[in-house]
């Protein structure tokens, strides 16, 4: 949707679709029909994926339920423990899939298998059993306090502390020192300052070395020339996105690229 109209043209055409189709769709089955612009949410039968859920009619009929749902090509990936990674990272992977089982399970029973679901996942990646278990105990004992807590408004005042994120290259052991350090001296000093530490992981070894030889500056293509006449000062500038040796070629400007003349 780039054209400015996009978002009009589709909205168009979509209620033609649904005031000359909705009859045949209600007598093929469909049960609910929402729409947001050209977004729909279709209810055919039982089930329905979408996006990342899988919403199921409650047997009553009265309720949806909600799980996850993971496409059959789905790999069981997630960064290895053993990786040369900050373990903010490793965290990171079992953390998002536990918080997000949290948000969108709508029953106990289906939230129990997905942590079931993240422990099989963990495993496969070399976590152990007792990492997983020891985030999914923190990250739900936060969502039952979160839920049985008061709602207050933010503070206020000098008392808020101001956040900095600073970002640090990954060596493991020095890493951790650093940062300890710098949040002792933050806490002496600055009791102000809330510092967020994101640890960037080493560049790939293939990133040091050069993979390919340069591009001679004549073959290069897409690229603004310029030619000075050799009688006059003027001189000529033109893009193109051919080879340039191949654009002044054409341009009787060989000789002055390969000679200099």
């Amino acid at each position: 949707m780039d054209a400015p109209l996009a978002s009009i043209i589709a909205d168009v055409f979509m209620t033609n679709l649904e005031t000359t189709l909705m009859d045949d769709l209600i007598n093929a089955g469909v049960c609910e029909w929402h729409r947001y612009v050209d977004d729909t949410f279709i209810e055919d039968g039982d089930k329905l994926e979408f996006l990342d859920v899988l919403i199921t009619r409650s047997t009553g009929y009265q309720l949806f339920e909600t799980t996850i749902y993971r496409k059959p090509t789905y790999a069981d990936l997630l960064t290895n423990y053993h990786s040369y990674v900050s373990m903010q990272y490793k965290n990171g992977g079992i953390i998002t899939m536990v918080n997000r089982a949290l948000i969108i399970c709508s029953t106990y029973t289906s939230l129990a298998a997905e942590f079931n679901e993240i422990r099989r996942i963990g495993l496969l990646n070399g976590y152990t059993s007792s990492f997983i278990d020891t985030i999914i105990g923190i990250k739900l004992s936060q969502y039952r306090k979160k839920n049985n807590d008061v709602i207050q408004s933010p503070q206020s005042g000098p008392d808020v502390k101001k956040r900095m994120y600073v970002e640090i290259p990954f060596i493991e052991n020095a890493t951790k020192e650093f940062r300890n350090k710098i949040t002792h001296l933050c806490n002496k000093l600055r009791l102000d300052l809330d510092i967020q530490f994101f640890m960037k992981p080493s560049p790939a070894v293939q990133m040091l070395y050069q993979t390919k030889d340069p591009t001679n500056k004549k073959m290069k293509s897409d690229v603004v020339y310029s030619i000075k006449c050799t009688q006059c000062q003027h001189s000529y500038i033109g893009k193109t996105e051919r080879q340039c040796i191949k654009r002044l070629h054409e341009q009787g400007a060989i000789v002055i690229l390969l000679f200099g003349v």
